[in-house]
């Protein structure tokens, strides 16, 4: 029995000391600089094109960058070029290829080159497409190359940074006054924690405002929302729409007071009007015990709902809007610039 217990504060531990462990990540965010690949290559499969991205992927992961920063700063992006293509002749003729790889890291705004790392490849297979898959399969994702050339961008960037922390903020700053949560947090988001000194302190002071104001403003589009549905009798949905507000905007007290006033409404619809004041008591203290246990969470889901959350919401918003400048074209006419 003894051991029973022993093994089980064990494994609670090891979940404890491995979601702690994610926290720290998720809070120290590595540095970012976003894998991407041109969305038609000549030559290139879709499928092999997504290939080549998981190769740079576990490239970048390697040495502790982050790969799906999606950043709209840096960018790391390949440039595929089969210069040699020959069929061996025989039972089954053999194509072979020799493809040079390129891999870039640059400024999105600038054109700024940071580093720049060229590899040779061999493929072959029974047709053309097979000895492009095993090309793409022979890149090398570790070597001291890989290494130094990941390092140098990796120091260029920092110094970036440092060097334009002020005007980060600044920029952040403006966006925040403009109510441009999105983008000041998409600006912000992806510095990393290896900046340190007062820095990353007060871009972090500026990200958690732009994140504030990106939870009230949501939150008041969302009681609009909610509003607007109970006015069409669509309780259900009005209660969806505030169940997703989160308890740290300034809206939160009124969502729940809104709330409770359809539950008690919902519930005066289905029982007589002699247990009304019970039921009004029923949905209060319902609300009340629902905090209790969110009081009474375990540390582990306590942070997670917390720390973990909000950075995951963080970098949700900064993917969107790299999606957004994707889509007007900035990142797309960055690769093609060479």
């Amino acid at each position: 029995m003894k051991n029973k217990i022993f093994l089980t504060a064990l494994f609670l531990l090891s979940c404890i000391c491995g979601v702690q462990a994610q926290i720290d990540g998720e809070s120290e965010d590595d540095l970012s600089i976003s894998a991407v690949v041109p969305l038609q290559m000549e030559g290139l499969t879709a499928g092999q094109i997504s290939k080549l991205e998981s190769r740079m992927l576990r490239m970048v992961s390697n040495y502790g960058i982050a790969g799906e920063g999606y950043t709209d700063k840096f960018i790391m992006y390949p440039k595929y070029e089969i210069y040699d293509h020959k069929v061996v002749e025989g039972m089954q003729n053999v194509h072979v290829i020799d493809v040079e790889l390129n891999l870039i890291i640059k400024e999105v705004k600038t054109g700024k080159v940071y580093s720049v790392f060229s590899q040779e490849i061999t493929g072959d297979g029974y047709s053309k497409k097979e000895a492009v898959d095993q090309s793409i399969s022979q890149i090398k994702t570790r070597g001291e190359n890989i290494k130094s050339f990941l390092q140098s961008a990796k120091t260029k960037i920092l110094e970036y940074y440092r060097s334009n922390c002020d005007r980060l903020y600044d920029e952040a700053d403006t966006m925040v006054n403009q109510k441009r949560y999105n983008e000041a947090i998409a600006l912000l988001y992806p510095v990393p924690k290896e900046v340190g000194g007062e820095c990353y302190k007060k871009i972090q002071r500026k990200l958690d405002e732009a994140y504030n104001g990106y939870l009230n403003k949501t939150c008041e589009k969302n009681l609009v929302r909610a509003k607007a549905e109970i006015s069409k009798n669509n309780n259900e949905t009005a209660l969806e729409i505030l169940g997703s507000i989160e308890t740290e905007s300034n809206c939160h007290s009124s969502a729940q007071q809104l709330k409770a006033k359809i539950q008690v409404k919902t519930k005066q619809n289905e029982e007589t009007s002699s247990t009304d004041n019970t039921n009004t008591e029923s949905v209060e203290n319902e609300k009340v015990d629902d905090n209790d246990k969110t009081s009474s969470t375990p540390l582990v889901k306590e942070k997670e709902s917390r720390q973990v959350k909000k950075r995951r919401k963080m970098r949700e918003i900064a993917k969107s809007e790299f999606t957004r400048t994707r889509h007007q074209g900035e990142v797309d006419r960055a690769i093609q610039e060479g």
